[in-house]
């Protein structure tokens, strides 16, 4: 199936999971925050499949003022 990381369209497998999407891309699963349609995905939720055409935006975390 293929799923949107970032813009980028990739093709995954049907039971891949934020976890496993983050680890194959060698993504840090720490200091990030993950949106799936537009929706941030708690850290707890990140083993639940992956849907088809899902959209995932991987934001890092800054500081600033």
């Amino acid at each position: 199936m293929f799923v949107s990381i970032n813009d980028d369209i990739v093709e995954v497998d049907e039971q891949t999971t934020v976890a496993a999407l983050l680890d194959g891309l060698c993504l840090p699963d720490k200091g990030i925050a993950v949106a799936v349609n537009w929706a941030v995905i708690p850290r707890s939720d990140w083993h639940v499949p992956l849907q088809q055409g899902a959209q995932v935006e991987v934001f890092s975390a800054a500081q600033g003022g």
